[in-house]
């Protein structure tokens, strides 16, 4: 799970000097080796590398961050169902080192409100746009992200990119340059355009692995039950699968029942609770899922116990099975 750390307000960044602690020094030029065919095959190559190892994505947006003397790459995984957008997942890194500061202050303080999340959600896929063309010119005065952010770790130079991932959910990739690299190259976008469909497979295939673990894991414990009502819950809380006993619970829907794909109980009182458990158990940044259990019922009185569905591999925001309900 991620931990969110807020970060308090930091001087600017000195054009030049990294603005965040032991990273290492970033390349001033462009890389012409960016352009060669041999380049670009070994940054495919690691990509699909990553697809299958959550170990070798560090080594992939190395190269890439190296190959196109850039301060850094972001990839997030954004869910946008007709409301607000959520941010899911998120990697971001430059030169090799995590930036989970930068990462940590973008999530909580700025995408929320971040202009640019809503447009590149409508533009076609594997469109780069540049920062100078998400922002409107007059919230270029208002905007938190445009005017603090950005510029304070020197990063206002981005060029961004959305991709469909599983499950209709949006991978955005957001690749960066400080003032000191100056503009970006024709070759480098020219490299990055070709580079957006291979980022894209290999976030998918961790998407699905990712599912495939965690339904393993999830039908795994139906065997550990064979008498008791099991329910199976997406990371959205959604219920994805029943087995027999469950289903005729819901069926039946004294105690329990589904409504829309939700979970829900009879009373509002006992209703509150069962969305709390929930909420815990549920994959969630900067928290720790953890099981619960509570009664329903007075005469007819059922236990239903829920326990977080722990996979070992990054699910990259992926609509897993997240959780297991048991009804006994």
């Amino acid at each position: 799970m991620h931990l969110c750390t807020s970060i308090p307000g930091r001087a600017p960044a000195v054009v030049g000097e990294s603005p965040w602690p032991g990273a290492p020094a970033r390349p001033r030029g462009g890389s012409a080796a960016f352009a060669h065919d041999q380049q670009f095959e070994r940054i495919v190559a690691a990509l699909q590398g990553a697809a299958l190892r959550d170990a070798a994505w560090p080594r992939a947006l190395a190269l890439i961050n190296d190959a196109g003397a850039m301060h850094s790459s972001h990839l997030a995984v954004v869910a946008a169902d007709g409301g607000a957008a959520e941010y899911l997942f998120g990697i971001w890194r430059g030169h090799g080192a995590s930036l989970d500061a930068l990462a940590d202050e973008y999530v909580e303080r700025h995408f929320a409100t971040d202009e640019r999340v809503s447009r590149l959600l409508l533009m076609p896929a594997g469109t780069f746009l540049h920062n100078a063309d998400l922002f409107a010119d007059n919230e270029r005065a208002t905007s938190s992200t445009y005017n603090d952010f950005l510029p304070r770790w020197d990063i206002e130079n981005q060029l961004s990119a959305r991709l469909p991932a599983l499950d209709g959910l949006h991978l955005i990739w957001t690749v960066s340059r400080s003032r000191a690299q100056g503009e970006w190259r024709s070759s480098h976008r020219g490299v990055l355009a070709r580079l957006l469909p291979h980022i894209g497979g290999a976030v998918r295939v961790r998407q699905a692995l990712a599912q495939a673990d965690a339904r393993a894991a999830a039908l795994a414990s139906l065997l550990d039950a064979p008498p008791q009502g099991v329910i199976l819950l997406d990371s959205a809380g959604r219920v994805a699968q029943t087995n027999a006993r469950a289903g005729r619970l819901l069926a039946d829907g004294r105690l329990l029942r589904e409504r829309e794909g939700e979970l829900r109980t009879t009373t509002a009182v006992e209703d509150g609770r069962l969305r709390e458990l929930i909420e815990k158990a549920l994959p969630k940044r900067g928290r720790t899922p953890c099981a619960g259990a509570m009664s329903l019922g007075a005469a007819e009185q059922i236990t239903l116990r829920l326990q977080p569905v722990a996979i070992d591999r990054a699910d990259f925001g992926a609509r897993r099975i997240a959780a297991v309900a048991t009804v006994s």
